[in-house]
């Protein structure tokens, strides 16, 4: 039904649409990590983007969820009670100083928890990663050059408590399961308090896993994009 009423673009650039159409055109903007809005509002029907903008955007500028690197399969869910990482989080020091600057070693020695995975690394292996996240706990997420990461849904998607920078609002985080702080220093009272509370784990699990499927899972944001798209034919009336 769609695909004869609009012309459908994805592009990386905020500052410049590429197409010219006889048709109204839909845009799906992606790796916009400095949360622009983009400059062609007026020549798109609808722009469908990543990263959240900081500021109000136009009725016609709908934001969706990053999701997951192609590259990070998703395995099955695991309960808590069979997972061995209690805190967990691999990647690259970019843009998280002060990420690593609280992860020293000796303040995590100080958790509760038995089985800490926090390392740097530039190059991730990703079948590797893949099952760390399975059998993960409570999933740090660290932004980097923007607080919303793909990290985030991977591990929504697999389950974990997740724990992230506070984030900019939209319709697919209110009101969600994550946690978000203003600061990492907040997180030693609540990962401790967690891991004493294993219902409580499993609980806060089963809800994320649940907003993954509802709100943030690819065929969640199909449906939401099919819906907006919708809403917005029936007021043109084409």
């Amino acid at each position: 039904r769609f695909a004869v009423k609009f012309v459908f673009f994805v592009t990386c650039e905020a500052n410049k649409l590429e197409v010219e159409a006889h048709v109204p055109i839909v845009v799906y903007q992606i790796k916009d990590k400095a949360h622009q809005i983009p400059s062609y509002t007026n020549n798109a029907f609808v722009i469908f983007k990543n990263y959240v903008p900081f500021h109000s955007c136009p009725d016609n500028v709908y934001s969706v969820p990053l999701g997951c690197n192609k590259n990070i399969v998703g395995l099955d869910v695991q309960l808590m009670a069979d997972r061995n990482i209690d805190l967990f989080f691999v990647g690259s020091e970019d843009n998280r100083k002060d990420f690593f600057t609280w992860a020293r070693k000796e303040y995590l020695l100080g958790f509760k928890a038995q089985n800490i995975l926090i390392e740097r690394s530039v190059e991730i292996q990703y079948n590797v990663y893949a099952h760390n996240i399975a059998q993960t706990k409570i999933a740090l997420c660290p932004g980097g050059i923007s607080c919303d990461t793909y990290r985030i849904y991977e591990a929504m998607r697999a389950g974990c408590v997740v724990i992230v920078p506070r984030q900019a609002p939209a319709w697919y985080n209110h009101g969600w399961p994550l946690i978000e702080l203003d600061d990492w220093c907040e997180l030693k009272p609540i990962a401790d308090s967690l891991l004493r509370d294993h219902k409580k784990l499993q609980e806060i699990s089963n809800q994320t896993r649940a907003w993954w499927e509802e709100k943030c899972s690819e065929d969640a944001v199909a449906l939401y994009m099919a819906r907006e798209l919708s809403l917005n034919l029936m007021k043109l009336d084409l």
